[in-house]
């Protein structure tokens, strides 16, 4: 019988041969050539993979036995019984601000103190993780968020840790080597500059340059607490951002992840941030992947990752759910009004159905005035198929084709417009050319609106927000530029002219007017058009919520949390 032991920080497992090939099934295993035995990470996950290997036939040693008893009833019992919890009540005194709720939220995550707080958008996960970081006496601290989120976080630290001194990376190389080296408490950091201040940490067969190893100005701070900030953003193991993140933060005893969708596609993605959160318990992707992934071979040879496997489920949850606090927003936010989502279908406008036809058809179409627009590739052929669902278009002084009116997507929202009365609407869209087009639309029929694209500044895009929200802008027109970090809820009504092929992007957008604070009933509508990519948008969309709810299982947590304020009351 194997025998698994605390030896050096690590697992040791002495076993016969024959048990070579399941203790390799383990993630993070490894084999010691001087000792001659395997050992695997000392964390929780490795103690659930071991058990629903070995079943029975495994037995603990005395360090390790008392080390998981430890760890349940200090972590992951008081972990598990806060998630369908609806208030705290010792924290009344201490965070009286807060909704119960949150309340709860600080306690979690003050209590594992690694952890992923995925409630849903808007239901302030930033002032959660700030008083976490508060009751834990956190003082040397580094937030990496969007770049349009870093004078929020220092607004909102300010609000709810005054005593923290904030350093606010930004700027030229200079001036962000500046503020790196101010004495602060909180150091915040956007994603794209990340990677520029830090080291890289490896993956997989991925070679570094000298450059990615050497260790540069974050590295030399003795970090008490590392908070990522939307982190859906390092779900690509690949990406140099993802991997600054880890370099930097590995070794930290306090780290937070927030995200309201902390997966889009499928439970692989979930790896890379649960990564950053506790590597001893994610250390490595493949045997992730291969013990708790269904996968499918696709057209290209490759695979494709579908779901959770059923025969290993409860084992993922026992591992995950004690890092990860999840609670849908009609459960903790139930003075929110109602969301009603509809779709409109909207027919051709003009030249866009003989556009759109012929491209479909023989990947060569006539355009508006008579110009021609070739697709090389079915890449190219689907992005013109996307935008002659839109728009017409033409070709502009460089040859590129440009969107243009008639627009059965601007026209559609026009008379959303009409419809409203006075009221004020949002518009979001992939296309920033479809933006712009809606926008000369409104110029013209002099309604005051607002842009929040990649083009516009930071202080341009706060100055818009601010006027929005004090009713001086009765339309505010996005692209993905305008998905996070935004309060728009002064408006009732968004409009989707193109839903984003990103289910993280469509439910971040909704979210800018359907969160804490808006008091009228929202309506998000999505304009497609009939027997188009548009209808295909939607079902690769559905499948994507699909694979998100068998990982974050909100129905159950809904059940749960109904449970325990029945057995409260």
């Amino acid at each position: 019988m194997p025998i698994a032991e605390i030896d050096q920080g690590r697992i040791y497992i002495w076993s016969e041969i024959h048990d070579r090939d399941r203790i390799r099934m383990i993630p993070g295993s490894n084999w010691d050539t001087e000792r001659k035995q395997w050992h695997v990470p000392l964390s929780w996950g490795s103690c659930q993979v071991m058990r629903g290997i070995f079943q029975q036939d495994l037995s603990l040693g005395p360090e390790l036995k008392q080390w998981a008893t430890e760890h349940k009833s200090y972590i992951v019992d008081p972990a598990i019984a806060l998630r369908p919890s609806l208030e705290v009540p010792e924290m009344m005194a201490s965070e009286p601000k807060l909704y119960p709720f949150q309340r709860v939220g600080v306690k979690f995550l003050s209590t594992v103190q690694r952890g992923l707080l995925a409630d849903d958008m808007g239901s302030g996960k930033t002032i959660q993780i700030i008083r976490a970081l508060a009751h834990l006496g956190r003082h040397k601290v580094l937030v990496v968020c969007p770049n349009s989120m870093k004078y929020t976080w220092k607004d909102e630290f300010q609000t709810w840790a005054p005593g923290y001194s904030v350093s606010v990376i930004d700027g030229s190389a200079a001036r962000r080597r500046k503020a790196i080296e101010e004495e602060a408490d909180v150091y915040i950091i956007n994603w794209e500059s990340l990677r520029l201040h830090t080291r890289l940490a490896p993956y997989g067969s991925m070679a570094l340059t000298e450059a990615e190893k050497k260790s540069k100005e974050l590295n030399a701070i003795e970090w008490d607490a590392v908070v990522a900030d939307e982190g859906h953003r390092a779900k690509d193991p690949k990406s140099k951002q993802t991997r600054a993140l880890w370099a930097v933060s590995d070794g930290v005893e306090t780290k937070f992840a927030a995200t309201g969708t902390p997966i889009e596609s499928h439970p692989g993605e979930l790896w890379s941030v649960m990564r950053f959160v506790s590597p001893e318990n994610f250390p490595g992707k493949t045997k992730y992947v291969d013990r708790y992934c269904n996968q499918v071979y696709n057209h290209f040879g490759g695979m494709d990752i579908t779901g959770l496997r059923a025969d290993t489920a409860e084992e993922f949850h026992r591992i995950v759910d004690p890092l990860m606090l999840r609670r849908p927003k009609d459960m903790i936010l139930p003075q929110l009004p109602e969301k009603v989502e509809t779709v409109r279908y909207v027919p051709f406008s003009g030249q866009q159905e003989k556009s759109y036809k012929q491209m479909q058809k023989t990947m060569i179409a006539e355009l508006k005035g008579g110009d021609v627009a070739f697709a090389l590739n079915p890449l190219q052929q689907f992005i013109r198929l996307s935008q002659f669902a839109s728009a017409s278009a033409e070709l502009d002084d460089n040859g590129d084709v440009r969107l243009s009116m008639p627009s059965n997507k601007v026209d559609a929202f026009l008379e959303i417009m009409e419809e409203s009365g006075s009221e004020q609407v949002v518009g979001f869209a992939e296309s920033r050319q479809l933006i712009e087009l809606a926008g000369l639309q409104l110029e013209k029929l002099g309604i005051p609106f607002g842009y929040i694209t990649g083009k516009v500044t930071p202080d341009q895009r706060a100055a818009a927000v601010r006027d929005f929200q004090d009713g001086r802008l009765r339309v505010m027109l996005c692209t993905s530029a305008g998905a996070e970090g935004i309060t728009l809820h002064s408006a009732r009504i968004l409009v989707f002219l193109q839903r984003f092929w990103s289910s993280i992007k469509n439910q971040q957008a909704s979210d800018r007017i359907h969160r804490i604070g808006q008091e009228r009933g929202v309506e998000i509508i999505t304009l497609a058009t009939l027997d188009t990519v548009d209808e295909h948008r939607e079902l690769v969309l559905n499948d994507k919520g699909l694979a998100l709810q068998e990982v974050l299982k909100d129905d159950e947590v809904r059940s749960e949390m109904l449970k325990w304020g029945t057995k409260s009351r």
